[in-house]
């Protein structure tokens, strides 16, 4: 009798476990998987993802197209201390749009600002019936400046952003300055309670007007409120959405916003009020933690 030698039996051994295996395999290939109850279906390429919860934190104003809408703007190059006439139009698929919410009290909002946060300006331009905006400019100091387009269009909030260079002159970028409490402009005194921010969570900013020490009783309303604010984030000029507290009574002399500021670092608000006829802008760093 011949008997199998001993690395037989164990080849016909294995060979029988990857008939067993494969067998397996193809009932599981014609079987479909059966869902648990309350399993998220799974992502695939090009599907709806999860909403997300920080959406509306997230800041605006880092792109010249978001959301299928364009800035073009020309010129975006100017001379220092000479009057320009800017002229832009907001496009939707490359068709300029015309119909636009009103927005505090303004179809759309332009914001120049120099890159290291400088010369602050707030414009509000006019616009023809074919969707051209033009509005005058004129910049005092050179540099590369940052120009926002601020508009809503059937409820939905957009923030569109271009640069801008100004040439004749010495540019030396400085960056934000450091906190402080009270700004002066104009011979008011603006102080800033903004308490100890998070990033990510929702924060207050309360704003006290005063003048040769007195509290300022009587702030006309500006854009539709007390007052405008515009928050820039350090290093890329993002463009935070803030607004102003309601339903809460505040004394006279005070202004109220809340705002989130998305990520840790530095952030400058610049305040608009007015006040006998005119208005103010007051400026402040605060810091995110």
């Amino acid at each position: 009798m011949n008997t199998p030698r001993p690395y037989k039996r164990v080849g016909l051994f294995l060979l029988g476990l990857v008939a067993v295996f494969a067998a397996s395999v193809a009932v599981g290939a014609a079987v479909e998987p059966a869902e648990t109850q309350g399993e998220p279906p799974h992502a695939t390429e090009g599907s709806m993802t999860a909403h997300n919860s920080d959406e509306e934190t997230e800041p605006a104003g880092l792109g010249v197209s978001a959301a299928g809408y364009s800035l073009r703007l020309s010129p975006s190059q100017l001379q220092r201390g000479h009057a320009r006439e800017l002229r832009f139009t907001i496009e939707f698929d490359g068709q300029p749009v015309t119909g636009f919410d009103e927005l505090h009290e303004r179809r759309l909002h332009l914001i120049v600002v120099r890159r290291d946060g400088a010369e602050f300006q707030h414009l509000h331009p006019e616009m023809d019936a074919a969707g051209t905006w033009t509005v005058p400019v004129e910049f005092d100091a050179a540099g590369v400046y940052r120009a926002f387009a601020d508009f809503s269009v059937e409820g939905e909030q957009q923030t569109l952003a271009t640069d801008l260079f100004v040439s004749g002159g010495e540019f030396e970028a400085r960056p934000f300055p450091a906190p402080q409490p009270l700004a002066e402009t104009d011979g008011y005194g603006v102080r800033l309670a903004a308490g100890d921010p998070v990033a990510g969570e929702p924060a207050e900013l309360d704003f006290t007007v005063s003048r040769d020490g007195r509290p300022v009783v009587d702030l006309a309303p500006y854009l539709g409120e007390k007052g405008h604010l515009v928050a820039l984030r350090e290093g890329d000029l993002a463009f935070l959405h803030v607004h102003p507290e309601e339903g809460q009574e505040v004394a006279a002399e005070e202004i109220e916003f809340a705002s989130t500021f998305p990520t840790p670092g530095r952030y400058r608000l610049y305040l608009q009020f007015k006040h006998e006829g005119t208005v103010h802008t007051a400026e402040f760093t605060v810091v995110a933690r």
